[in-house]
């Protein structure tokens, strides 16, 4: 009997040892003006071209489309970021500021339930996790806008923290790593 119990922990733990891990996955919340958290597995990241936004750009798209939030992470270039720890800047101008750095928007509430729009003012974003089409880190950010009952007021704030495992999108493989 005991070695039937033995067999059936065994057999447990490799068949949850064996369980997928979702390739990308995101979890957030967000307190001050607006107060959320939002999780899903829409996480993914490319290279707009340069002939899109006058500059090529690797983005990070957490929760766009489903989410009750989501979170846009925009890092000027075309090389995907190495490990380490970058910035929030809300300026565009990277050669003004002297390092790479991200520029940050979050849409809070659902497309369908919006509840405000922030711009990145401050804080950071982690790589912790870079390599062949993923990228993984965690990010505190200090954002300012308007919720959607006073869109005159755009002096409200927000505070964003969570983490992200993202896929690349297709044709990501021509992105190159920071070296």
């Amino acid at each position: 009997m005991r070695a039937h119990s033995y067999t059936f922990a065994i057999l447990a733990a490799a068949s949850l040892a064996f369980r997928p891990v979702p390739t990308s996955y995101f979890s957030l919340g967000s307190t001050g003006a607006v107060r959320l958290t939002a999780d899903g597995e829409e996480a993914r990241y490319g290279l707009v071209p340069s002939q899109a936004a006058g500059q090529p750009m690797i983005v990070v798209s957490l929760g766009a489309a489903t989410a009750q939030g989501a979170l846009s992470l925009y890092l000027p270039g075309d090389h995907v970021p190495s490990t380490g720890r970058y910035p929030i800047h809300y300026s565009w101008n990277d050669a003004e500021m002297g390092e790479p750095s991200f520029r940050a928007s979050f849409a809070a509430g659902s497309p369908e339930h919006p509840l405000g729009w922030f711009e990145g003012e401050r804080g950071w974003v982690t790589i912790t996790d870079a390599g062949a089409g993923r990228l993984s880190g965690e990010f505190e950010i200090l954002a300012r806008g308007f919720v959607s009952s006073n869109p005159d007021d755009e002096n409200r704030w927000v505070t964003v923290r969570g983490t992200f495992q993202a896929r690349g999108d297709t044709g990501i493989t021509a992105i190159a790593s920071v070296r």
